[in-house]
């Protein structure tokens, strides 16, 4: 059996947006939340989460990935250069899970919530 990663998506790899294709075949365990606080922010169309600002949960979904996937996503998200894979505590239907969420320190618009879907109406 392959090893399988947790890992928690929070923008354009959610169901729905441009980059979930890469996650063809994964096992979806849910939609949920970070158990600790981030900020979002929007910059050129994409969020990032920093781990500088304590704001809020960040609400995303957790997919069960085999290492090519990883590999992949790694080479999307520019790992380690652009954004840094953490591992961070999520809480999907109530369970705790461990899993790595990409995350980045730059400058952008503050999003007020944590749910990339909710901010989608300003960015036309």
């Amino acid at each position: 059996m392959k090893k399988q990663h947790l890992i928690f998506v929070y923008g354009s790899l959610r169901q729905g947006r441009g980059n979930h294709h890469l996650l063809e075949g994964s096992f979806y365990y849910g939609t949920g939340r970070t158990l600790n606080y981030y900020a979002m922010y929007m910059v050129s169309g994409y969020p990032y989460v920093t781990s500088s600002e304590e704001r809020y949960p960040i609400i995303g979904e957790l997919y069960g990935v085999d290492e090519s996937t990883l590999e992949k996503l790694d080479k999307m998200e520019g790992h380690p250069r652009y954004y840094v894979r953490k591992e961070t505590a999520v809480i999907i239907k109530g369970e705790p899970f461990s899993a790595w969420m990409y995350i980045r320190d730059p400058q952008g618009i503050l999003m007020v919530t944590g749910d990339y879907n909710d901010e989608m109406s300003f960015v036309r």
